[in-house]
Protein backbone atom coordinates (compact mmCIF):
# COMPACT_ATOMS: atom_id res chain seq x y z
CA UNK A 1 0.00 0.00 0.00
CA UNK A 2 1.46 3.70 -1.13
CA UNK A 3 2.19 5.77 2.25
CA UNK A 4 0.53 9.01 1.97
CA UNK A 5 2.55 12.14 1.33
CA UNK A 6 2.34 13.30 5.14
CA UNK A 7 4.16 10.13 5.92
CA UNK A 8 6.80 10.68 3.40
CA UNK A 9 7.29 14.48 3.58
CA UNK A 10 7.71 17.20 6.82
CA UNK A 11 4.68 19.40 6.70
CA UNK A 12 4.70 22.74 8.48
CA UNK A 13 2.36 21.52 11.06
CA UNK A 14 3.91 18.12 11.83
CA UNK A 15 6.83 20.37 12.06
CA UNK A 16 5.24 22.66 14.80
CA UNK A 17 4.16 19.66 16.61
CA UNK A 18 7.90 18.61 17.04
CA UNK A 19 9.06 21.33 18.03
CA UNK A 20 6.95 21.85 20.91
CA UNK A 21 8.08 18.48 21.98
CA UNK A 22 11.82 19.86 21.86
CA UNK A 23 11.02 22.91 24.16
CA UNK A 24 9.13 20.84 26.57
CA UNK A 25 12.13 18.18 27.00
CA UNK A 26 14.79 21.06 27.13
CA UNK A 27 13.18 22.72 29.99
CA UNK A 28 11.91 19.74 31.69
CA UNK A 29 14.60 17.07 31.17
CA UNK A 30 16.73 19.68 32.80
CA UNK A 31 14.91 19.73 35.79
CA UNK A 32 14.61 16.16 36.18
CA UNK A 33 18.41 15.98 35.58
CA UNK A 34 18.95 18.61 38.60
CA UNK A 35 16.72 16.40 40.98
CA UNK A 36 18.37 13.87 43.49
CA UNK A 37 15.31 12.05 43.83
CA UNK A 38 15.47 11.13 40.21
CA UNK A 39 18.10 8.80 38.43
CA UNK A 40 17.42 7.82 35.09
CA UNK A 41 14.98 9.35 32.47
CA UNK A 42 13.12 7.04 30.17
CA UNK A 43 11.73 8.67 27.06
CA UNK A 44 9.43 6.30 24.98
CA UNK A 45 8.19 7.06 21.06
CA UNK A 46 6.02 4.83 20.16
CA UNK A 47 5.05 5.76 17.06
CA UNK A 48 8.54 7.04 16.05
CA UNK A 49 8.44 6.50 11.82
CA UNK A 50 11.88 7.04 10.40
CA UNK A 51 13.33 9.57 11.77
CA UNK A 52 14.57 11.66 8.83
CA UNK A 53 11.56 12.26 5.97
CA UNK A 54 12.45 12.72 2.29
CA UNK A 55 12.44 16.39 2.67
CA UNK A 56 14.91 16.31 5.01
CA UNK A 57 12.34 17.31 7.81
CA UNK A 58 13.40 15.82 11.07
CA UNK A 59 10.83 13.69 13.04
CA UNK A 60 10.43 13.15 16.57
CA UNK A 61 13.44 10.46 17.22
CA UNK A 62 15.98 12.29 15.75
CA UNK A 63 14.53 15.31 17.86
CA UNK A 64 14.57 13.47 21.30
CA UNK A 65 18.06 12.19 20.62
CA UNK A 66 19.40 15.72 19.88
CA UNK A 67 17.99 17.23 22.99
CA UNK A 68 19.10 14.97 25.13
CA UNK A 69 22.65 14.78 23.49
CA UNK A 70 24.08 18.33 24.72
CA UNK A 71 22.54 17.76 28.50
CA UNK A 72 24.22 13.96 28.46
CA UNK A 73 27.69 15.79 27.81
CA UNK A 74 26.70 18.41 30.36
CA UNK A 75 26.62 15.37 32.89
CA UNK A 76 29.73 13.71 31.56
CA UNK A 77 31.72 16.85 32.99
CA UNK A 78 29.86 17.24 35.78
CA UNK A 79 30.20 13.35 36.91
CA UNK A 80 26.50 12.46 36.87
CA UNK A 81 25.61 9.11 36.46
CA UNK A 82 21.95 9.20 35.36
CA UNK A 83 21.26 7.96 32.01
CA UNK A 84 18.85 8.36 29.30
CA UNK A 85 16.74 5.40 28.27
CA UNK A 86 15.11 5.75 24.62
CA UNK A 87 12.75 3.53 22.82
CA UNK A 88 11.74 3.69 19.64
CA UNK A 89 8.79 1.84 18.29
CA UNK A 90 6.94 1.28 15.17
CA UNK A 91 4.92 -1.32 13.54
CA UNK A 92 6.50 -1.20 10.10
CA UNK A 93 9.66 -2.73 10.56
CA UNK A 94 11.16 -0.92 7.38
CA UNK A 95 10.72 2.61 9.18
CA UNK A 96 12.36 1.43 12.07
CA UNK A 97 15.71 -0.09 9.86
CA UNK A 98 15.22 3.26 8.58
CA UNK A 99 15.50 4.99 11.53
CA UNK A 100 18.02 2.87 12.69
CA UNK A 101 20.72 3.90 10.29
CA UNK A 102 19.99 7.00 10.16
CA UNK A 103 20.95 7.41 13.89
CA UNK A 104 23.74 5.51 13.60
CA UNK A 105 24.74 7.89 10.07
CA UNK A 106 24.25 10.97 12.54
CA UNK A 107 26.51 9.41 15.51
CA UNK A 108 23.34 9.82 17.72
CA UNK A 109 24.21 6.38 18.83
CA UNK A 110 27.23 6.88 20.68
CA UNK A 111 25.73 8.24 23.25
CA UNK A 112 26.42 6.61 26.60
CA UNK A 113 22.73 6.47 27.59
CA UNK A 114 21.26 2.98 27.71
CA UNK A 115 20.25 3.03 24.39
CA UNK A 116 18.27 3.67 22.09
CA UNK A 117 16.40 0.52 22.15
CA UNK A 118 14.26 -0.47 19.06
CA UNK A 119 10.87 -2.39 19.04
CA UNK A 120 9.23 -3.56 15.88
CA UNK A 121 5.50 -4.09 17.46
CA UNK A 122 1.81 -2.91 17.39
CA UNK A 123 0.95 -0.58 19.81
CA UNK A 124 -1.25 -2.32 21.54
CA UNK A 125 1.52 -4.68 22.52
CA UNK A 126 4.36 -2.43 22.74
CA UNK A 127 2.07 -0.30 25.16
CA UNK A 128 2.03 -3.55 27.64
CA UNK A 129 5.17 -3.80 27.82
CA UNK A 130 5.86 0.02 28.60
CA UNK A 131 3.45 -0.35 31.04
CA UNK A 132 5.09 -2.76 32.49
CA UNK A 133 8.43 -1.17 33.33
CA UNK A 134 7.11 2.00 34.15
CA UNK A 135 5.31 0.60 37.31
CA UNK A 136 8.40 -1.07 38.36
CA UNK A 137 10.41 2.08 38.34
CA UNK A 138 11.38 3.57 42.10
CA UNK A 139 13.62 6.92 41.37
CA UNK A 140 13.29 6.46 37.59
CA UNK A 141 10.60 8.56 35.31
CA UNK A 142 9.31 8.33 32.28
CA UNK A 143 8.32 10.84 29.09
CA UNK A 144 6.09 8.59 26.61
CA UNK A 145 4.94 10.48 23.04
CA UNK A 146 2.05 9.01 21.19
CA UNK A 147 1.59 10.47 17.76
CA UNK A 148 -0.77 7.50 16.29
CA UNK A 149 -1.43 7.00 12.25
CA UNK A 150 -5.00 8.07 13.05
CA UNK A 151 -6.90 7.36 16.34
CA UNK A 152 -8.43 3.89 15.67
CA UNK A 153 -5.77 2.21 18.41
CA UNK A 154 -6.14 4.82 20.86
CA UNK A 155 -7.60 4.37 24.16
CA UNK A 156 -8.53 7.02 27.27
CA UNK A 157 -7.72 3.90 29.55
CA UNK A 158 -4.18 3.61 27.53
CA UNK A 159 -3.73 7.05 29.02
CA UNK A 160 -4.63 6.05 32.48
CA UNK A 161 -2.65 3.33 32.80
CA UNK A 162 0.61 5.39 31.84
CA UNK A 163 -0.01 7.98 34.31
CA UNK A 164 -1.15 5.52 37.47
CA UNK A 165 2.20 5.53 39.01
CA UNK A 166 2.62 9.20 38.88
CA UNK A 167 6.20 8.80 37.29
CA UNK A 168 5.22 9.68 33.84
CA UNK A 169 4.15 12.52 31.40
CA UNK A 170 2.20 12.25 28.34
CA UNK A 171 1.96 13.69 25.04
CA UNK A 172 -0.45 12.48 22.92
CA UNK A 173 -1.23 13.52 19.43
CA UNK A 174 -4.73 13.37 17.66
CA UNK A 175 -5.93 14.30 14.34
CA UNK A 176 -9.21 16.26 15.87
CA UNK A 177 -10.37 17.82 12.56
CA UNK A 178 -11.07 14.23 11.54
CA UNK A 179 -12.36 12.90 14.68
CA UNK A 180 -15.20 16.30 14.59
CA UNK A 181 -15.80 16.15 10.78
CA UNK A 182 -17.00 12.13 11.88
CA UNK A 183 -18.76 13.47 15.02
CA UNK A 184 -21.19 15.70 12.99
CA UNK A 185 -21.28 13.48 10.32
CA UNK A 186 -21.28 9.19 10.08
CA UNK A 187 -19.66 8.87 13.37
CA UNK A 188 -17.87 5.42 13.42
CA UNK A 189 -17.19 2.70 15.91
CA UNK A 190 -14.04 3.77 17.18
CA UNK A 191 -15.11 7.52 17.73
CA UNK A 192 -18.03 6.01 19.42
CA UNK A 193 -15.75 3.72 21.14
CA UNK A 194 -13.42 6.86 22.57
CA UNK A 195 -15.62 9.15 23.20
CA UNK A 196 -17.54 6.25 25.37
CA UNK A 197 -14.67 5.88 27.76
CA UNK A 198 -15.20 9.39 28.30
CA UNK A 199 -18.40 9.62 29.06
CA UNK A 200 -22.36 8.42 28.30
CA UNK A 201 -22.47 9.61 24.64
CA UNK A 202 -25.75 10.95 25.25
CA UNK A 203 -23.82 13.61 27.52
CA UNK A 204 -21.64 14.45 24.76
CA UNK A 205 -22.13 18.40 24.33
CA UNK A 206 -22.56 19.22 20.65
CA UNK A 207 -19.42 21.18 19.27
CA UNK A 208 -20.01 23.83 16.87
CA UNK A 209 -16.51 23.76 15.51
CA UNK A 210 -13.31 22.15 15.35
CA UNK A 211 -12.05 24.30 18.21
CA UNK A 212 -15.43 23.47 20.31
CA UNK A 213 -14.59 19.80 19.46
CA UNK A 214 -10.64 19.65 21.17
CA UNK A 215 -12.46 21.85 24.29
CA UNK A 216 -14.57 19.33 24.72
CA UNK A 217 -12.38 16.89 24.55
CA UNK A 218 -9.97 18.36 26.83
CA UNK A 219 -12.59 18.74 29.50
CA UNK A 220 -13.88 15.87 29.46
CA UNK A 221 -9.99 14.14 29.43
CA UNK A 222 -9.67 16.27 32.72
CA UNK A 223 -13.05 15.11 34.04
CA UNK A 224 -12.45 11.81 33.03
CA UNK A 225 -8.60 11.25 34.62
CA UNK A 226 -8.85 12.94 37.98
CA UNK A 227 -7.61 15.75 40.11
CA UNK A 228 -4.29 13.95 40.55
CA UNK A 229 -3.46 15.01 37.31
CA UNK A 230 -3.07 18.39 34.60
CA UNK A 231 -4.41 17.94 31.17
CA UNK A 232 -3.75 20.50 28.73
CA UNK A 233 -3.68 20.97 24.37
CA UNK A 234 -1.86 22.84 22.40
CA UNK A 235 -3.73 23.46 18.87
CA UNK A 236 -2.03 23.02 15.32
CA UNK A 237 -3.90 24.99 12.81
CA UNK A 238 -3.15 23.67 9.30
CA UNK A 239 -5.68 25.32 7.22
CA UNK A 240 -8.57 27.56 7.88
CA UNK A 241 -10.61 25.63 10.24
CA UNK A 242 -8.86 22.48 10.39
CA UNK A 243 -7.26 21.99 13.63
CA UNK A 244 -4.89 19.18 14.80
CA UNK A 245 -3.96 18.78 18.89
CA UNK A 246 -1.98 17.45 21.58
CA UNK A 247 -2.88 17.13 24.36
CA UNK A 248 -0.22 16.78 27.32
CA UNK A 249 -0.79 14.89 30.78
CA UNK A 250 0.64 14.78 33.72
CA UNK A 251 0.83 14.57 37.65
CA UNK A 252 3.54 17.10 38.38
CA UNK A 253 2.91 20.55 38.50
CA UNK A 254 6.06 21.75 37.45
CA UNK A 255 5.92 19.34 34.36
CA UNK A 256 2.85 21.18 33.56
CA UNK A 257 4.66 24.44 34.10
CA UNK A 258 7.20 23.85 31.70
CA UNK A 259 4.83 22.82 29.59
CA UNK A 260 2.71 25.93 29.89
CA UNK A 261 5.87 27.88 28.93
CA UNK A 262 6.55 26.04 25.73
CA UNK A 263 3.37 26.55 24.57
CA UNK A 264 3.76 30.36 25.35
CA UNK A 265 7.08 30.03 23.80
CA UNK A 266 5.71 29.52 20.30
CA UNK A 267 2.20 31.48 21.19
CA UNK A 268 3.30 34.59 22.46
CA UNK A 269 -0.53 36.24 21.92
CA UNK A 270 -3.32 33.54 23.39
CA UNK A 271 -0.62 30.27 24.51
CA UNK A 272 -2.95 28.00 22.63
CA UNK A 273 -1.35 27.02 19.30
CA UNK A 274 0.23 27.93 15.84
CA UNK A 275 -1.41 28.81 12.89
CA UNK A 276 0.08 29.20 9.41
CA UNK A 277 1.37 32.33 8.78
CA UNK A 278 2.51 32.06 5.10
CA UNK A 279 6.22 33.80 5.64
CA UNK A 280 7.94 31.81 8.73
CA UNK A 281 7.30 29.20 10.93
CA UNK A 282 7.80 31.54 14.03
CA UNK A 283 6.79 35.06 13.15
CA UNK A 284 9.71 37.90 14.18
CA UNK A 285 7.44 40.34 15.16
CA UNK A 286 7.19 41.13 19.18
CA UNK A 287 3.83 40.15 20.49
CA UNK A 288 1.78 40.98 23.53
CA UNK A 289 -0.08 38.23 25.40
CA UNK A 290 -3.83 38.78 25.46
CA UNK A 291 -4.47 38.31 29.26
CA UNK A 292 -7.87 40.46 29.62
CA UNK A 293 -10.11 37.13 30.10
CA UNK A 294 -7.40 35.98 32.22
CA UNK A 295 -7.39 39.14 34.15
CA UNK A 296 -11.30 38.57 34.78
CA UNK A 297 -10.91 35.52 35.65
CA UNK A 298 -8.07 36.14 38.25
CA UNK A 299 -10.32 39.26 39.88
CA UNK A 300 -13.38 36.82 40.39
CA UNK A 301 -11.15 33.69 41.61
CA UNK A 302 -9.55 36.65 44.65
CA UNK A 303 -13.16 38.34 45.09
CA UNK A 304 -14.46 34.76 46.13
CA UNK A 305 -12.04 34.60 49.31
CA UNK A 306 -8.38 35.52 50.83
CA UNK A 307 -6.03 33.39 48.84
CA UNK A 308 -2.66 32.29 49.42
CA UNK A 309 0.53 32.23 46.85
CA UNK A 310 0.17 28.66 45.98
CA UNK A 311 -3.77 29.17 45.60
CA UNK A 312 -2.81 31.98 42.93
CA UNK A 313 -0.12 29.92 41.34
CA UNK A 314 -2.68 26.67 40.98
CA UNK A 315 -5.16 28.76 39.74
CA UNK A 316 -2.09 30.59 37.08
CA UNK A 317 -1.58 27.15 35.71
CA UNK A 318 -5.37 25.69 35.46
CA UNK A 319 -6.22 29.25 33.39
CA UNK A 320 -3.44 28.42 31.13
CA UNK A 321 -1.40 31.21 31.56
CA UNK A 322 2.17 32.05 33.01
CA UNK A 323 3.19 33.13 36.30
CA UNK A 324 4.70 36.76 34.74
CA UNK A 325 1.47 37.16 33.30
CA UNK A 326 -0.40 37.10 37.13
CA UNK A 327 2.64 38.75 38.45
CA UNK A 328 1.94 41.57 35.71
CA UNK A 329 -1.60 41.86 36.59
CA UNK A 330 -0.86 41.41 40.39
CA UNK A 331 0.74 44.68 39.79
CA UNK A 332 -1.33 46.25 37.80
CA UNK A 333 -3.98 45.97 40.91
CA UNK A 334 -1.29 46.87 43.63
CA UNK A 335 -0.48 50.15 41.38
CA UNK A 336 -4.35 50.85 41.69
CA UNK A 337 -4.29 50.21 45.35
CA UNK A 338 -6.83 47.42 44.97
CA UNK A 339 -5.42 44.67 46.34
CA UNK A 340 -3.61 43.68 50.18
CA UNK A 341 -0.98 41.23 49.66
CA UNK A 342 0.04 39.90 53.50
CA UNK A 343 2.67 38.62 55.00
CA UNK A 344 1.87 35.96 57.77
CA UNK A 345 2.44 37.97 60.64
CA UNK A 346 -0.24 40.00 59.25
CA UNK A 347 2.13 42.84 57.83
CA UNK A 348 2.08 44.33 54.64
CA UNK A 349 4.38 42.47 52.13
CA UNK A 350 6.75 44.47 50.19
CA UNK A 351 5.24 45.91 46.96
CA UNK A 352 5.38 43.52 44.43
CA UNK A 353 6.16 40.32 46.54
CA UNK A 354 3.90 37.89 45.12
CA UNK A 355 5.88 34.91 45.10
CA UNK A 356 3.88 33.22 42.45
CA UNK A 357 6.59 30.02 41.31
CA UNK A 358 6.63 26.68 41.69
CA UNK A 359 9.54 26.35 44.42
CA UNK A 360 7.47 28.75 46.55
CA UNK A 361 4.15 27.00 46.01
CA UNK A 362 6.42 23.68 47.62
CA UNK A 363 8.32 24.90 50.05
CA UNK A 364 5.99 28.58 51.11
CA UNK A 365 2.81 27.83 50.04
CA UNK A 366 1.32 30.28 52.47
CA UNK A 367 3.88 32.49 51.97
CA UNK A 368 1.99 35.44 51.84
CA UNK A 369 -2.09 35.87 51.50
CA UNK A 370 -4.44 37.96 48.89
CA UNK A 371 -7.39 40.05 49.36
CA UNK A 372 -8.85 42.50 46.67
CA UNK A 373 -10.88 45.55 47.70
Amino acid sequence: MSLKDSQLNMYEHSEVKVQLLKLYLERYLNILNLSPYTSDLNIYDLFCSEGVYDNGGKGSPICILETIKPIFVDNLLKGKTGRFNCLFNDNDAAKVAKLQATVNQMELNRLQTGGPRYENKEYKNILTEVVGEINQFQSQKAFIFIDPYGYKDISVQDIKKLLKSKKTEVLLFLPTQFMFRFEKNGTPQCLKDFIAELLPETEWPTSSTGLDFIENLKDAFRKNVGNDFFVDSFVITRDKNQFFCLFFFTSHIYGFDRMLDSKWQIDEEEGRGWSYEGDSLFNQVVKTANTVKFERNLISFLKAGERTNSDIYVFTLHQGHLTKHTNQILSKLQDENRLIVLQKDGKMARKGSFYINYKDHKNSPDKVKFKIK
